[in-house]
């Protein structure tokens, strides 16, 4: 079996590597009609952006399965979960996502599991793959020992700091020589690569140009929304805008967006723009599981009633519909709590294996959600509680950069944030 594997900045065109490597692989490949094309990303976003790209392939389209390496763990460890018990391993829950991408290595390491994978999918496609976890590396390694393996990767790319050094080095350079990638593809825009570059490599960031510019905006958070008011009403060409922030803490980056909705700005009364906030699965499950106020245990009728104000919610509604069938069909009487969560949980990852993020031309996020996407215009919100080491501000703020196709603004809260990383070595 074959391993090849592209590294490269942001933008220089990774995934259309792997699109290319494919099509030179396919030929003979998929000769049974059963054979597909396994992809495998670590984010939903990702795994969407994928699908997409696979569809574009001729002859593909009804030849490939994108996934996340989470799900495909999950329904690995489903299939086997006999031997595995039969080898002393407890089969992890659902939401158990590293114990079950634990497990699902060592399964892949059995000659029969791995032979089993290999018949359905000779080759194994993984976009992100900086992203994985040393559980998840692992199942690469094993699934490279009997598929064609391609995956795309760029290490400064990965925001998590626990995964540093990153796992997937601790086998890739044994089975390969990476292909380095240099060009970016996303922008020809010179200042913003320039700014791009200078933050990867650790150098000072020019901040006065026209596509990327640094903006102090001390005090109150009303000039920095002007700014962003300006920022909207003057984007060049039009297209989409995203404000990113590596931090909401201090409520620095929220009320900024709380002025811009609210009216006009500035002597210009640019404004009110409908900036919405694109709320990250894990908060808005909190926040729901908080307002329902399920007891630890009732009864059915009890927690139907409890539930049925909050129907507006498609996972309370899913989660209602569930209770109902199963008194229905098993005649039960009493619920649990958790049974309740692990349902509504399921909503929620249903939600993101199938639908994207719904939002209009302008919208704010973290630097974290904002990853692998691209937007025409981005700016940045930079306030003072970034409490992240330096190498992880590099990071934070080269991902937050390469958003951006046609202009970025920075603005940052304070003066003396500016003789710091990452805006100088």
């Amino acid at each position: 079996m074959t391993v090849a594997a592209f590294e490269g900045p942001a933008g220089t065109g990774k995934t259309h590597s792997l699109m290319s490597q494919l099509r030179e692989a396919l030929p003979g490949r998929l000769s049974a009609s059963h054979e597909r094309v396994l992809a495998l990303t670590f984010m939903h976003g990702s795994r969407r952006r994928l699908d997409a790209r696979l569809h574009e392939i001729d002859g593909l389209a009804t030849r490939f399965e994108a996934t996340t390496v989470d799900s495909f763990a999950w329904r690995l460890v489903q299939r086997w979960r006999a031997l595995a018990r039969s080898l002393g391993h407890a089969v992890p829950a659902e939401e158990q996502y590293n114990q079950t991408c634990a497990l699902a290595a060592a399964l892949l390491a059995r000659p029969a599991v791995a032979a089993w994978v290999s018949m359905s999918y000779p080759i194994v496609l993984v976009d992100e793959a900086q992203d994985l976890s040393p559980e998840r590396s692992m199942m690469l390694f094993h699934a490279a020992g009997a598929c064609d393996l391609l995956l795309a990767y760029d290490e400064f790319q990965c925001l998590n700091p626990t995964l540093r050094p990153m796992p997937i080095e601790a086998w890739l350079p044994q089975v390969c020589t990476p292909t380095s990638l240099t060009i970016c593809r996303r922008t020809n825009n010179a200042e913003l690569l320039a700014a791009a570059r200078a933050v990867r490599e650790g150098q000072a960031v020019r901040r006065d140009g026209q596509r990327f510019r640094v903006q102090v905006t001390p005090g109150r958070p009303n000039f920095a929304a002007t700014w962003l008011a300006n920022a909207i009403a003057w984007r060049a060409g039009g297209g989409n805008l995203a404000v990113l922030t590596p931090s909401r803490r201090g409520g620095f980056a929220d009320d900024i967006v709380r002025l811009v909705r609210a009216g006009p700005l500035g002597r210009r009364g640019n404004g009110p723009f409908p900036v919405v906030w694109e709320s990250s699965d894990e908060a808005e499950r909190a926040a729901l599981w908080q307002e329902l106020a399920m007891p630890a245990a009732c009864s059915v009728t009890d927690a139907l009633a409890a539930l049925e104000p909050h129907t507006h919610s498609p996972s309370v509604k899913a989660a209602k519909s569930w209770i109902a069938q199963q008194r229905r069909v098993l005649g039960i009487e009493q619920i649990t709590a958790d049974q309740v969560r692990c349902q509504i949980n399921r909503a929620f990852a249903a939600r993101r294996r199938h639908g994207g993020p719904a939002h209009g031309d302008y919208v704010a996020m973290t630097i974290q959600q904002a990853k692998n996407r691209e937007f025409d215009h981005v700016v940045i919100i930079w306030p003072y509680t970034v409490r992240n080491d330096d190498e992880q501000k590099r990071r934070l703020f080269y991902n937050a950069i390469t958003r951006a196709k046609r202009s970025c603004l920075v603005l940052v809260q304070a003066q003396e944030l500016l003789d710091a990383p990452p805006f100088v070595p």
